[in-house]
């Protein structure tokens, strides 16, 4: 049978807060390890890749049609073979805007972008976030990097 080990409080709460102490240095330690690794990160600037067959959205058959290919990309099909991937989150407050066929609307303070991405009217300052994008004609697929 054991027996029992009986410590003071005072024992208690220093040791407690010595490995409180241990604990937040150790925690901050690593915090701070993923903000410069993600600093890191950011230089090299990673990206995804969607590739879809054009053939699977009817929309984008002709020029001008248009599809969201997720929830925040959009692809407009500008050109026989040219197509624009943007973000649809506004860069002023982060809304979504919603495309009416010749430019974006920003539903929360109204700023207006053209199909490109462009800012036409603020209060945003910057473009959409633009994603290149390549297309083969022949196989009838894009491929849009994110």
């Amino acid at each position: 049978m054991r027996s029992k080990t009986i410590i003071s409080r005072r024992d208690f709460l220093s040791k407690s807060a010595k490995a409180a102490a241990i604990g937040a240095l150790t925690l901050g330690s690593v915090k701070l390890d993923k903000v410069f690794s993600a600093t890191k990160n950011n230089d090299k600037e990673t990206s995804i890749q969607k590739t879809i067959n054009i053939s699977d959205y009817p929309s984008l058959q002709k020029v001008g049609g248009y599809t969201m290919i997720t929830s925040t990309v959009i692809v407009i099909r500008t050109s026989k073979n040219k197509f624009t991937a943007l973000s649809t989150i506004c860069t002023h407050k982060k809304c979504d805007v919603e495309y009416t066929g010749s430019k974006f609307e920003c539903p929360c303070h109204g700023s207006e972008y053209n199909k490109f991405g462009k800012v036409l009217n603020g209060p945003a300052k910057k473009n959409l976030k633009k994603y290149s994008t390549s297309f083969d004609e022949e196989s009838g697929v894009l491929t849009i990097n994110m």
